[in-house]
């Protein structure tokens, strides 16, 4: 028993650390068969003496098995199943000297078990391990005791096409029976039974069809936002307002349909003062708005002053008198662009 143990074991973690992709997911497959059976007792003493007399253990532990299994599977390498197995023919007696007692019997097991699969063509053909619990009925001079239990499994199933194929297998269902404490044992018997038996299966059902990919079409777009500097800044400064971060957040959110955006920053001042001053000026309100840029976790292509030029009024303001005049005139010169540019995506 242990050595069969260690023998499932061994199959098991082959199973587990080499599967591979099959063909036949989301399917189910249904079949039956049958075998030999054989079964293994434990606490039948081989002797007994009842009455003056010796009793001698005779056993007929061979049989027939029928079997009929559904499965699940939910991926190329899992299955969830339920099967239904009969086993008969085996007999339990005793025999004397002129003398003796035996009873033919028969079990029936429940299954519902894990199957573990190792695919090597794409029809479904594989080698598998199945475990789980059953539930049991043994029938012996005419009672029947049920009982849990457990079975272990292996095999190999064959598919000529991706509906038909065979299956060959073998099963050890553990404590098959439990006939209650008898005279002269130590406890209740218990029976397990081996079946190795050939079946004929049918798999039905095809995967559920994937929705298509939707293609995204995509153009590049440049988008231009020109800045008020009179908001985003005092005069003659490049502390930003909070009218400013308002403005920039602005832009972060317009630029939500574009797929990988890029921005670049570029600042303008009007044509008073030096051309080395507004130059300065106009990268420092550059250089300003892109940090809140980063603040909002947007990286910035490149961040540019362009100083006065180029104008956007030209020379409308030549003949507007008075510096506070001038100044508003020229307010449209102050500015900061942000060109955002990226592929437009149309579902």
């Amino acid at each position: 028993m242990k050595k069969l143990i260690k023998f499932f074991i061994v199959i098991s973690s082959i199973v587990f650390f080499s599967i591979a992709n099959a063909a036949l997911e989301e399917t189910w497959t249904v079949g039956a068969g049958g075998g030999w059976a054989h079964f293994f007792d434990h606490k039948i003493n081989d002797k007994y003496f009842i009455g003056g007399k010796d009793y001698y253990k005779d056993l007929d532990r061979n049989g027939y098995g029928l079997k009929a299994f559904g499965e699940r599977n939910f991926k190329s390498w899992f299955s969830l199943g339920a099967g239904y197995n009969f086993i008969g023919g085996q007999r339990i007696g005793f025999k004397c000297y002129n003398c003796g007692v035996s009873d033919k019997f028969h079990v029936r097991v429940a299954e519902l078990y894990g199957k573990f699969a190792y695919t090597y063509d794409d029809k479904g053909s594989d080698v598998f391990f199945k475990i789980g619990p059953t539930y049991n009925w043994l029938t012996l001079l005419e009672q029947t005791h049920s009982n849990w239990g457990g079975v272990v499994g292996i095999g190999t199933q064959y598919a000529f096409n991706k509906h038909w194929g065979i299956r060959a297998g073998y099963d050890y269902f553990y404590k098959a029976g439990n006939i209650p404490e008898q005279p002269y044992t130590n406890g209740n018997i218990r029976l397990d039974e081996g079946l190795l038996y050939v079946a004929v299966q049918y798999t039905f059902g095809e995967p559920s069809p994937k929705a298509p990919v939707t293609k995204k079409a995509s153009s590049k777009v440049t988008q231009l936002h020109t800045l008020n500097a009179d908001i985003l800044f005092p005069f003659d400064s490049y502390t930003l307002s909070d009218e400013g971060k308002k403005a920039v957040s602005t832009v972060i959110q317009s630029a939500n349909d574009l797929e990988n955006p890029e921005f670049e920053v570029y600042g303008y001042t009007d044509r008073m003062g030096s051309d080395a001053y507004n130059m300065n000026l106009s990268q420092n309100r550059a250089d300003v708005v892109s940090e809140e840029f980063s603040n909002n976790g947007v990286k910035v292509k490149s961040s540019e002053g362009k100083g006065k030029n180029p104008s956007v009024t030209g020379n409308k303001c030549d003949t507007v008198k008075g510096r506070t005049n001038v100044i508003n005139c020229l307010q449209p010169d102050r500015r900061v662009e942000v060109l955002v540019s990226g592929q437009k995506i149309t579902k």
